[in-house]
C-alpha cells in the first residue's frame, strides 16, 4: 500500500503531494493547515484501475488509488467531502468539522454496485481502521 500527504497551495490553487513543507511549482511556501482529513479507498474490483477523484468543498485535491490511503492538510472548520469518477457522480457526500479539539478526522470510501451505475460511499472511520500513510 502507498499512500500520500497532499496540500493544495493557497496562491494559485494546484494540488501536491509532499513529504514535508517544501515550494509549490508557482513559488508559494506550502505550509500544512491546523486539521488533517485522512482517507482510505477501500479495495474492490469495481473501478479498480481508475483514480477516484476527490473534491473538498468542491475543489478538486486529486485523485486516490485503489487502497490508498491519503491525508489532505485543511484549515479548521466544516468541510464538505465528495468523490467521483468519469462521469459517474453519486456519491454520499460527507461534512466534516476539524478544531483544536477534533484536528483529525478518518475517512473511507467504497464504490457501491448499483443496477444501472455504480455509487460512491464516504463513511467515518477510526484511527485504527486506517491503513499507515
Amino acid at each position: 500500500m502507498n499512500g500520500r500527504f497532499r496540500i493544495k497551495c493557497p496562491q494559485c490553487g494546484q494540488v501536491q503531494d509532499i513529504n514535508c513543507p517544501v515550494q509549490c511549482k508557482c513559488g508559494a511556501q506550502l505550509v500544512p493547515q491546523q486539521g488533517e482529513i485522512r482517507m482510505y479507498r477501500m479495495g474492490n474490483f469495481w473501478g479498480a484501475a481508475a483514480g477516484f477523484g476527490v473534491y473538498i468543498d468542491e475543489q478538486p485535491f486529486g485523485h486516490i488509488g485503489n487502497r490508498e490511503t491519503v491525508a489532505y492538510s485543511l484549515p479548521f472548520g466544516t468541510h464538505r467531502v465528495h468523490v467521483a469518477q468519469g462521469m459517474s457522480r453519486r456519491c454520499s457526500d460527507i461534512m466534516v468539522t476539524l478544531s483544536p479539539e477534533t484536528p483529525f478526522a478518518f475517512l473511507k470510501v467504497r464504490i457501491k454496485p448499483g443496477f444501472w451505475t455504480n455509487s460512491f460511499v464516504l463513511e467515518p472511520s477510526t484511527p485504527e481502521e486506517m491503513p499507515p500513510i
